[in-house]
């Protein structure tokens, strides 16, 4: 079976690389920013994984051309693909009122637009499988969340994106479902210099943060073969926590 990641150099997308792989899965993922540390994840999967084939790929996820390019060296070099993650997204926070043009459509484009790009690419290779599982990666803030307009209006375009497709397309044997990470602990976090890791601790009725292991544990199961009457679901991994900073 053959998974293909977006973003999945750092964070739960590198996570679920790494399940994926340990499930028996062939993996090929996108980077944008983050080139060094996908080239030391294929490292990692060559000295970790021999025998199994693992490809990372520049992408530019709101960028048309791009996905098209890119989307046929996929295929080209793993001649299927049975499940797609769409994990590729950035924030850049702002309140509303300040929130400028450009940084809005940047948002829009890379979380939202992008997905619907990389969906639209492989749905036609899914049907005519008559077999495709997606995952897309929204967050709590899809409900709502102060200082992140774009953020959270991206994150619940996600949401009505996947369960059409989920709609459209379940007759053809794809599922679409939408996972709903709470606060995990990854790099992105950094020095935490704003004290996010024991606020949600302790506000988290889980009293910790997520795992990247627990992410990508919850995406794996929703792109398993056996789970093919799980179809339109948006499943929260978040401790409990159903409210956003």
């Amino acid at each position: 079976m053959n998974l293909f990641v977006s973003g999945g150099a750092v964070g739960i997308g590198r996570g679920v690389v790494v399940a994926a792989l340990k499930q028996g899965w062939n993996v090929g993922f996108s980077y944008h920013t983050h080139r060094q540390a996908a080239l030391e994840l294929l490292d990692a999967v060559a000295a970790g994984f021999p025998g199994r084939s693992c490809h990372a790929y520049s992408l530019d996820v709101g960028d048309a051309d791009d996905v098209e390019s890119v989307g046929e060296r996929v295929m080209a070099d793993f001649s299927r693909i049975d499940a797609l993650v769409c994990n590729a997204g950035i924030d850049l926070p702002g309140n509303l009122v300040s929130t400028s043009d450009e940084d809005w459509a940047q948002v829009l484009r890379t979380n939202l637009t992008g997905t619907f790009y990389l969906i639209r690419y492989f749905l036609p290779s899914f049907i005519a499988n008559k077999y495709g599982r997606i995952v897309t990666l929204s967050s709590l803030a899809k409900d709502g969340s102060s200082g992140q307009a774009a953020y959270a209006a991206s994150k619940a375009g996600l949401v009505g994106l996947t369960r059409t497709a989920a709609k459209e397309y379940g007759r053809f044997g794809v599922t679409a479902n939408v996972l709903v990470p709470g606060l995990i602990d990854t790099e992105i976090i950094g020095d935490d210099a704003k004290g996010v890791k024991p606020f949600f601790s302790r506000y988290t009725p889980a009293g910790r943060l997520g795992s990247t292991d627990e992410a990508a544990d919850a995406a794996l199961f929703l792109i398993g073969k056996e789970n093919s009457y799980v179809n339109g679901a948006v499943l929260h991994v978040t401790g409990g926590l159903d409210w956003v900073y």
